[in-house]
């Protein structure tokens, strides 16, 4: 930014204080374009400050902070079925003594209702700074402010004694994505056990499971290939199609599930190493058609009473199922059985047809 302590060229104060907003806002742009909302988010923000009536500043700042907190969060916080789910749980797990540590803030709800459960201190982490911040307006603004700390640090960089005065009693998180694994919950979990969390301290979840099913739909194929558009061949630009899976909410399209669904991976977050694992599926087919992909969804367990999921049966959950579709569609027929490679690492799960 340029000093305007002093007159140069003739210039205004005023013109040069305008002039620095106009380059803040060129920064913003320039780093919008690169995708470093964090940093253009403080562009923008200087801008505001040096004028607060600048729309265009205004608008800036708002795109950087979609960037950084996509808008999935509102349909999230307006799950109920997912809310009163942790609610339960909650209430089940805390006692008057009960230290919980929430991973992954957001909006700081989680945290607030271990709070109205009774837990007498919470400490809740948020690696997105202006999510953090945010979060601690919430809090405040709800009267928790002496019971809830917000941290804005991801776990990993969490220090007992520092940020956590011992170590949790609970482990609260819902840091899963429509393939479960995709929010890193496996090694976010994975570290919170050894560093985190007291030994016989209790989880939320506690356990998961990843049901599949072999899928039919041209729809949702076309949603990540193409093959022909006006008599041209466009195949080539498959090269951009995604590999792994991406969310789709089954129900709005054509589909068909060509086999019953298996349960292909469980997960036992207290006391499973959860280490990467591979394992091969035979499923047999119970319709004539084409195969285009695998859909796949999680079932996760809050407690031993209280369960969350994303099935395709379930019209009220926020979550999208996972799809990962083939890059050309297989024929297959009523009887057959196709063998297929199921694996996962710390934030994904994917798949291979053997036959």
């Amino acid at each position: 930014m340029r000093q305007i302590s002093v007159i140069e060229d003739g210039r205004t104060q005023t013109t040069l204080a305008l002039l620095s907003v106009q380059e803040f806002l060129r920064e913003g742009e320039h780093l919008l374009q690169a995708h470093r909302f964090q940093e253009a988010l403080e562009r923008f923000e200087s801008a505001q400050g040096r004028d607060p009536d600048n729309r265009e500043a205004a608008m800036g700042a708002n795109l950087a902070l979609r960037g950084l907190i996509p808008r999935w969060h509102f349909a999230m916080l307006n799950d109920m079925e997912r809310n009163y789910a942790f609610e339960e749980a909650l209430r089940e797990a805390v006692t008057p003594t009960t230290l919980v540590l929430d991973i992954g803030a957001g909006s700081g709800l989680l945290a607030m209702l271990a709070a109205r459960s009774g837990a007498p201190y919470i400490v809740s982490c948020e690696a997105i700074r202006p999510m953090a911040q945010l979060a601690s307006e919430i809090v405040t603004a709800n009267g928790f402010m002496e019971r809830i700390q917000i941290i804005p640090r991801v776990s990993l960089d969490l220090k007992i004694g520092r940020d956590l005065p011992r170590k949790a009693d609970l482990l609260v998180t819902e840091i899963f994505d429509c393939g479960l694994l995709g929010e890193a919950i496996i090694p976010t979990i994975r570290h919170a056990r050894q560093y985190l969390l007291r030994d016989g301290g209790r989880m939320i979840p506690q356990t998961a499971r990843v049901f599949a099913a072999l899928l039919e739909s041209e729809q949702v194929h076309k949603v990540n290939n193409i093959q022909d558009a006006c008599g041209f061949n466009l195949s080539l630009f498959n090269r951009f199609s995604t590999l792994g899976y991406f969310p789709v909410r089954l129900n709005t399209w054509c589909h068909q599930m060509l086999t019953e669904p298996q349960e292909i991976f469980s997960f036992d977050f207290l006391r499973d190493s959860l280490l990467p694992a591979e394992r091969c599926i035979d499923f047999t087919v119970t319709y004539d058609g084409q195969c285009h992909g695998i859909v796949f969804w999680f079932e996760v367990d809050l407690n031993d009473r209280v369960s969350i999921s994303n099935n395709p049966y379930n019209p009220t959950t926020h979550w999208m199922q996972a799809v990962q579709c083939l890059l050309y569609p297989v024929k297959v027929t009523a009887g057959q059985v196709v063998s297929v490679m199921a694996a996962h690492d710390d934030t994904s799960i994917w798949f291979n047809l053997n036959s």
